[in-house]
Protein backbone atom coordinates (compact mmCIF):
# COMPACT_ATOMS: atom_id res chain seq x y z
CA UNK A 1 0.00 0.00 0.00
CA UNK A 2 3.03 2.15 1.03
CA UNK A 3 4.48 2.28 -2.88
CA UNK A 4 0.95 3.06 -4.00
CA UNK A 5 0.60 5.82 -2.09
CA UNK A 6 4.44 7.09 -2.99
CA UNK A 7 2.62 6.90 -7.03
CA UNK A 8 -0.09 9.47 -6.07
CA UNK A 9 1.85 11.05 -3.94
CA UNK A 10 4.72 11.78 -6.76
CA UNK A 11 1.81 12.54 -9.69
CA UNK A 12 0.24 15.43 -6.60
CA UNK A 13 3.40 16.58 -6.16
CA UNK A 14 4.21 16.85 -10.24
CA UNK A 15 0.42 18.54 -10.78
CA UNK A 16 1.41 20.86 -8.12
CA UNK A 17 4.08 22.18 -9.53
CA UNK A 18 2.99 22.65 -13.01
CA UNK A 19 -0.35 24.18 -11.61
CA UNK A 20 2.04 26.93 -9.69
CA UNK A 21 5.21 27.31 -12.32
CA UNK A 22 3.99 25.78 -16.05
CA UNK A 23 6.17 24.34 -18.54
CA UNK A 24 9.01 25.58 -18.51
CA UNK A 25 11.98 23.41 -20.35
CA UNK A 26 12.02 20.04 -21.67
CA UNK A 27 14.62 18.92 -19.09
CA UNK A 28 12.68 20.03 -16.61
CA UNK A 29 9.26 18.06 -17.95
CA UNK A 30 12.20 14.88 -18.50
CA UNK A 31 12.70 14.62 -14.96
CA UNK A 32 9.35 15.23 -13.48
CA UNK A 33 8.60 12.24 -16.27
CA UNK A 34 11.23 10.12 -14.91
CA UNK A 35 10.45 10.35 -11.49
CA UNK A 36 6.64 9.59 -12.03
CA UNK A 37 7.76 6.06 -14.10
CA UNK A 38 10.16 5.21 -11.52
CA UNK A 39 7.10 5.93 -8.64
CA UNK A 40 4.60 3.96 -10.90
CA UNK A 41 6.96 0.60 -11.85
CA UNK A 42 8.05 0.77 -7.79
CA UNK A 43 4.05 0.94 -7.28
CA UNK A 44 3.16 -2.37 -9.21
CA UNK A 45 2.75 -5.76 -7.87
CA UNK A 46 5.94 -7.77 -8.48
CA UNK A 47 6.86 -9.91 -11.53
CA UNK A 48 7.45 -12.55 -9.48
CA UNK A 49 4.36 -12.42 -7.32
CA UNK A 50 2.27 -12.38 -10.83
CA UNK A 51 4.15 -15.29 -12.34
CA UNK A 52 3.40 -17.33 -9.04
CA UNK A 53 -0.37 -16.40 -9.96
CA UNK A 54 0.69 -17.86 -13.55
CA UNK A 55 1.90 -20.84 -12.42
CA UNK A 56 -0.95 -22.07 -9.82
CA UNK A 57 -3.82 -20.98 -12.27
CA UNK A 58 -2.28 -22.85 -15.49
CA UNK A 59 -0.65 -25.48 -13.64
CA UNK A 60 -4.15 -26.00 -11.56
CA UNK A 61 -5.80 -26.05 -15.13
CA UNK A 62 -2.75 -28.82 -16.23
CA UNK A 63 -3.85 -30.73 -13.33
CA UNK A 64 -7.55 -30.65 -13.28
CA UNK A 65 -7.82 -31.40 -16.95
CA UNK A 66 -4.72 -33.59 -17.60
CA UNK A 67 -3.49 -35.45 -14.34
CA UNK A 68 -6.81 -35.66 -13.04
CA UNK A 69 -8.29 -36.85 -16.37
CA UNK A 70 -11.41 -34.40 -16.35
CA UNK A 71 -10.54 -33.50 -20.04
CA UNK A 72 -11.69 -37.07 -20.78
CA UNK A 73 -15.48 -35.85 -19.95
CA UNK A 74 -15.28 -33.58 -23.39
CA UNK A 75 -13.84 -36.71 -25.48
CA UNK A 76 -15.94 -39.62 -25.89
CA UNK A 77 -14.16 -42.92 -27.22
CA UNK A 78 -11.07 -41.62 -25.97
CA UNK A 79 -9.25 -43.36 -23.96
CA UNK A 80 -7.21 -42.38 -20.28
CA UNK A 81 -3.91 -44.16 -22.33
CA UNK A 82 -4.60 -41.11 -25.24
CA UNK A 83 -4.11 -38.36 -22.75
CA UNK A 84 -1.00 -40.20 -21.35
CA UNK A 85 0.76 -40.90 -24.18
CA UNK A 86 0.24 -37.27 -25.32
CA UNK A 87 1.38 -35.76 -21.72
CA UNK A 88 4.57 -34.96 -23.46
CA UNK A 89 3.11 -32.69 -25.77
CA UNK A 90 0.67 -31.01 -23.72
CA UNK A 91 2.95 -30.27 -21.06
CA UNK A 92 4.83 -28.41 -23.90
CA UNK A 93 1.58 -26.49 -24.53
CA UNK A 94 1.69 -25.58 -20.68
CA UNK A 95 4.92 -24.17 -20.86
CA UNK A 96 4.61 -22.29 -23.92
CA UNK A 97 1.20 -20.90 -22.91
CA UNK A 98 3.04 -19.64 -19.58
CA UNK A 99 5.52 -18.00 -21.42
CA UNK A 100 3.25 -16.52 -23.67
CA UNK A 101 1.53 -15.03 -20.42
CA UNK A 102 4.17 -13.79 -18.76
CA UNK A 103 5.36 -11.85 -22.20
CA UNK A 104 1.57 -10.20 -22.37
CA UNK A 105 1.85 -9.17 -18.68
CA UNK A 106 5.21 -7.59 -19.33
CA UNK A 107 4.10 -6.02 -21.86
CA UNK A 108 0.92 -4.24 -21.49
CA UNK A 109 2.84 -3.29 -17.90
CA UNK A 110 5.29 -1.28 -20.12
CA UNK A 111 2.11 0.09 -22.37
CA UNK A 112 0.38 1.76 -19.29
CA UNK A 113 3.72 2.84 -17.63
CA UNK A 114 4.15 4.92 -21.01
CA UNK A 115 0.57 5.80 -21.00
CA UNK A 116 0.89 7.31 -17.62
CA UNK A 117 3.98 8.91 -18.85
CA UNK A 118 2.89 10.17 -21.87
CA UNK A 119 -0.62 11.66 -20.42
CA UNK A 120 1.64 13.49 -17.79
CA UNK A 121 4.09 14.69 -20.42
CA UNK A 122 0.98 15.57 -22.77
CA UNK A 123 -0.97 17.74 -20.03
CA UNK A 124 2.24 19.52 -18.53
CA UNK A 125 4.07 20.81 -21.40
CA UNK A 126 0.08 22.91 -22.12
CA UNK A 127 0.14 24.97 -18.88
CA UNK A 128 1.77 28.02 -19.94
CA UNK A 129 4.89 29.38 -18.18
CA UNK A 130 4.17 31.10 -14.87
CA UNK A 131 1.47 28.33 -14.24
CA UNK A 132 -2.47 28.48 -14.23
CA UNK A 133 -5.37 28.55 -12.05
CA UNK A 134 -7.65 27.20 -14.09
CA UNK A 135 -6.47 23.92 -13.58
CA UNK A 136 -9.05 21.02 -12.23
CA UNK A 137 -6.71 19.32 -10.23
CA UNK A 138 -9.35 16.52 -9.43
CA UNK A 139 -9.71 15.22 -13.57
CA UNK A 140 -5.87 16.07 -14.54
CA UNK A 141 -5.45 13.47 -11.63
CA UNK A 142 -8.03 11.02 -12.28
CA UNK A 143 -6.63 11.06 -16.02
CA UNK A 144 -2.78 10.88 -15.57
CA UNK A 145 -3.30 7.77 -12.92
CA UNK A 146 -5.87 6.09 -15.19
CA UNK A 147 -3.76 3.42 -17.09
CA UNK A 148 -2.18 2.34 -13.91
CA UNK A 149 -5.03 2.09 -11.96
CA UNK A 150 -6.77 -0.14 -14.60
CA UNK A 151 -3.63 -2.51 -14.33
CA UNK A 152 -5.05 -5.08 -11.94
CA UNK A 153 -7.56 -5.43 -13.39
CA UNK A 154 -6.19 -5.71 -16.99
CA UNK A 155 -3.86 -7.79 -15.63
CA UNK A 156 -6.57 -10.50 -14.43
CA UNK A 157 -8.79 -10.31 -17.19
CA UNK A 158 -4.91 -11.52 -19.48
CA UNK A 159 -5.19 -14.36 -16.44
CA UNK A 160 -8.39 -15.56 -17.40
CA UNK A 161 -8.05 -15.11 -21.47
CA UNK A 162 -4.70 -17.17 -21.38
CA UNK A 163 -6.73 -19.95 -19.37
CA UNK A 164 -9.45 -20.00 -21.70
CA UNK A 165 -7.06 -20.21 -24.52
CA UNK A 166 -4.71 -23.15 -22.84
CA UNK A 167 -7.84 -25.01 -22.43
CA UNK A 168 -9.36 -24.74 -24.88
CA UNK A 169 -5.49 -26.01 -27.05
CA UNK A 170 -5.02 -28.98 -24.34
CA UNK A 171 -8.70 -30.34 -25.83
CA UNK A 172 -7.82 -29.56 -29.51
CA UNK A 173 -4.55 -31.64 -29.27
CA UNK A 174 -6.45 -34.43 -26.79
CA UNK A 175 -9.14 -34.25 -30.04
CA UNK A 176 -7.09 -34.14 -33.16
CA UNK A 177 -5.11 -36.99 -31.96
CA UNK A 178 -7.57 -39.24 -30.55
CA UNK A 179 -9.57 -39.01 -34.00
CA UNK A 180 -11.75 -36.24 -34.19
CA UNK A 181 -13.67 -35.39 -37.24
CA UNK A 182 -15.30 -32.47 -36.72
CA UNK A 183 -16.21 -30.12 -34.26
CA UNK A 184 -18.97 -27.71 -33.19
CA UNK A 185 -18.80 -24.08 -32.35
CA UNK A 186 -20.45 -22.52 -29.05
CA UNK A 187 -20.89 -18.92 -28.50
CA UNK A 188 -21.59 -17.39 -25.65
CA UNK A 189 -23.24 -14.68 -27.09
CA UNK A 190 -26.41 -15.56 -24.50
CA UNK A 191 -24.65 -14.89 -21.92
CA UNK A 192 -25.78 -11.44 -20.19
CA UNK A 193 -22.71 -8.64 -20.69
CA UNK A 194 -20.35 -10.59 -22.67
CA UNK A 195 -19.00 -8.78 -25.90
CA UNK A 196 -19.28 -11.24 -28.45
CA UNK A 197 -18.07 -10.45 -32.02
CA UNK A 198 -20.25 -10.76 -34.42
CA UNK A 199 -18.75 -13.28 -36.80
CA UNK A 200 -18.41 -15.56 -33.57
CA UNK A 201 -22.45 -15.39 -32.53
CA UNK A 202 -22.68 -16.54 -36.64
CA UNK A 203 -20.55 -19.57 -35.85
CA UNK A 204 -22.64 -21.09 -33.06
CA UNK A 205 -24.06 -24.37 -33.48
CA UNK A 206 -22.32 -24.55 -37.35
CA UNK A 207 -20.56 -27.57 -37.73
CA UNK A 208 -16.55 -27.39 -39.15
CA UNK A 209 -15.03 -30.37 -40.86
CA UNK A 210 -11.11 -31.08 -39.59
CA UNK A 211 -9.54 -31.57 -43.02
CA UNK A 212 -6.96 -34.41 -41.98
CA UNK A 213 -9.18 -36.49 -40.38
CA UNK A 214 -9.61 -40.33 -40.64
CA UNK A 215 -12.85 -40.12 -42.07
CA UNK A 216 -11.77 -37.29 -44.80
CA UNK A 217 -9.25 -39.76 -46.30
CA UNK A 218 -11.44 -42.39 -45.92
CA UNK A 219 -13.68 -40.55 -48.30
CA UNK A 220 -16.82 -40.76 -45.30
CA UNK A 221 -17.72 -37.08 -45.50
CA UNK A 222 -17.46 -33.42 -47.04
CA UNK A 223 -17.07 -29.83 -45.65
CA UNK A 224 -20.66 -28.82 -44.68
CA UNK A 225 -22.12 -25.05 -45.21
CA UNK A 226 -19.85 -24.04 -42.67
CA UNK A 227 -16.42 -25.81 -44.54
CA UNK A 228 -13.30 -26.49 -42.78
CA UNK A 229 -12.18 -25.53 -39.14
CA UNK A 230 -8.96 -24.52 -40.47
CA UNK A 231 -10.56 -21.83 -42.21
CA UNK A 232 -11.38 -19.86 -39.62
CA UNK A 233 -9.88 -18.28 -36.35
CA UNK A 234 -10.00 -21.08 -33.52
CA UNK A 235 -12.23 -20.68 -30.48
CA UNK A 236 -10.51 -18.83 -27.68
CA UNK A 237 -8.03 -17.82 -30.72
CA UNK A 238 -8.73 -14.04 -30.39
CA UNK A 239 -8.62 -12.00 -27.66
CA UNK A 240 -11.11 -12.54 -25.05
CA UNK A 241 -12.74 -14.82 -26.91
CA UNK A 242 -15.30 -17.27 -24.92
CA UNK A 243 -16.33 -19.32 -27.25
CA UNK A 244 -15.51 -23.04 -26.82
CA UNK A 245 -15.86 -26.18 -28.80
CA UNK A 246 -17.78 -29.83 -29.21
CA UNK A 247 -15.59 -32.26 -30.54
CA UNK A 248 -16.66 -35.07 -33.07
CA UNK A 249 -15.76 -38.34 -33.23
CA UNK A 250 -18.25 -40.66 -35.34
CA UNK A 251 -19.50 -39.79 -38.48
CA UNK A 252 -23.11 -40.98 -37.55
CA UNK A 253 -23.06 -37.54 -35.39
CA UNK A 254 -22.97 -35.36 -38.63
CA UNK A 255 -25.69 -33.92 -40.62
CA UNK A 256 -26.70 -35.95 -43.64
CA UNK A 257 -24.93 -32.85 -45.78
CA UNK A 258 -21.63 -33.69 -44.76
CA UNK A 259 -21.72 -37.46 -45.73
CA UNK A 260 -20.68 -38.78 -49.05
CA UNK A 261 -22.44 -41.74 -50.57
CA UNK A 262 -19.26 -43.84 -49.12
CA UNK A 263 -20.40 -41.87 -45.56
CA UNK A 264 -24.03 -42.94 -46.02
CA UNK A 265 -23.49 -46.48 -46.63
CA UNK A 266 -21.35 -46.91 -44.03
CA UNK A 267 -23.69 -45.90 -41.47
CA UNK A 268 -26.63 -48.06 -43.45
CA UNK A 269 -24.13 -51.05 -43.18
CA UNK A 270 -23.76 -50.21 -39.36
CA UNK A 271 -26.88 -50.12 -38.50
CA UNK A 272 -27.69 -53.35 -40.46
CA UNK A 273 -25.01 -55.10 -38.37
CA UNK A 274 -26.67 -54.03 -35.12
CA UNK A 275 -30.39 -55.06 -36.15
CA UNK A 276 -28.81 -58.47 -37.00
CA UNK A 277 -27.09 -58.97 -34.06
CA UNK A 278 -30.39 -58.45 -32.01
CA UNK A 279 -32.50 -60.65 -34.17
Amino acid sequence: MATQQSFFQVVSEAIRYYQEHGFQSAEQLQMWVEKIRRAAVESLVPESVLNEELNRTLGGIYKRLIDDGQILKAHQGVGRFTVDRLKPKLRSELDRRLMVSRNLIKLNRQQMVEKTTQRFAGWASSIPAGGSRAVEVKDVKDNIRKALTSLPFEERRCAIDQGHKFTAALNEIIAVDGGAIAMRWHSKFRQPGYQFRRDHKERDGNIYLLRSSWAKEKGLVKPGPAGYYDDITKVGEEVYCGCWATWLYAIRDLPEDMLTVAGKKAIEDARAKIAAMRT
